[in-house]
């Protein structure tokens, strides 16, 4: 392909995003907050039926990861999966802070705050889990301080949004790789506030393979590094979606993380520990991951 047209699609690709969230964000304000998220669900289910990619990836996915389920079962669980991710969207657009605390439930909250109390910061540990833009906002909404790391988003108009959705909620965004990023972190800990960082997906920082839902995967080590050097206590939570629509969040903690002396070797070896928390959450509720992110795309 000729790369002025490759350069074309992309620029109309970034366009066809930011009308596709303006839209969704004008229905998630004039729209009842249920019927908005009906709407969303419904755009899931076009979602994978409009992209094949994503779609077979979802599948090869489930069907790698549940060799018995069979074929039907992993098409329905990804159509589902598509599904959860579109009300997730329309939940974010509508979600206010008067009504977070009434659609999220935490179980655990006492053990942050216990955390909390040391005066080091915390690390909370999660994943691409349910409704895991809720999950921020709803501890944000209990008083406490929280602040999260992402990867910038583009196009920048979109990113720019996601940052002010958050905002709204009490959640502060650390932008990964932006100047003051690092200065950001470490106010953090000095602070005492939350940090919560997800570890599960292949991407471009530092990492270990670690096993995965049966498969090593390129796993992000951040989490563990700031728990070593800060002394950070480390929390785990996951939030999932219940079937009257509320959701529900679940935290874990502070976990007793390995130090033997050996610097790299622990840190490997408490990213695979925590990896294995949300192996679990996910097994326990596979239809509220994201099996279209290519997880296993690097090979050890």
């Amino acid at each position: 392909m000729k790369p002025w047209l490759t350069r074309a699609r992309k620029r109309l690709s970034r366009v066809t995003i930011v009308v596709l969230v303006r839209c969704f964000q004008t229905l998630a304000r004039i729209f009842p907050y249920r019927a908005a998220v009906a709407c969303g669900s419904a755009f899931g289910w076009l979602t994978y039926h409009l992209l094949p990619r994503e779609r077979g990836r979802a599948l090869q996915h489930l069907t790698a990861v549940f060799p018995g389920r069979g074929a039907s079962w992993a098409k329905r669980t990804g159509v589902r999966t598509f599904m959860h991710l579109g009300r997730g969207l329309m939940e974010v657009l509508a979600m206010t802070p008067s009504r977070i605390g009434k659609v999220v439930r935490i179980e655990g909250l006492e053990r942050l705050e216990e955390a909390l109390s040391l005066g080091k910061g915390v690390v909370y540990v999660t994943g691409h889990i349910g409704n895991w833009e809720l999950m921020a906002g709803a501890v944000a909404s209990r008083k406490m301080p929280v602040s999260v790391i992402a990867a910038p988003i583009k196009p920048e108009s979109v990113n720019d949004l996601i940052l002010e959705l958050r905002a709204g909620l009490g959640v502060k965004t650390i932008v990964r790789s932006r100047p003051g990023a690092a200065k950001e972190m470490i106010r953090v800990f000095r602070e005492n506030r939350i940090i919560g960082i997800l570890i599960d997906q292949d991407t471009d920082v530092d990492g270990a393979f670690v096993d995965f839902l049966g498969k090593p995967a390129w796993t992000p080590t951040a989490a563990a590094q700031m728990a070593a050097k800060f002394g950070a206590p480390v929390m785990f939570g996951y939030i999932t979606r219940n079937s009257n629509g509320t959701h529900t969040v679940k935290i874990e903690g502070p976990l007793h993380l390995v130090q033997t002396g050996a610097d790299a070797k622990d840190i490997t070896d408490n990213t695979a520990m925590l990896t294995k928390k949300i192996e679990e959450a996910v097994l326990r509720e596979p239809e509220q991951w994201v099996w279209m992110h290519r997880r296993w795309r690097r090979q050890p």
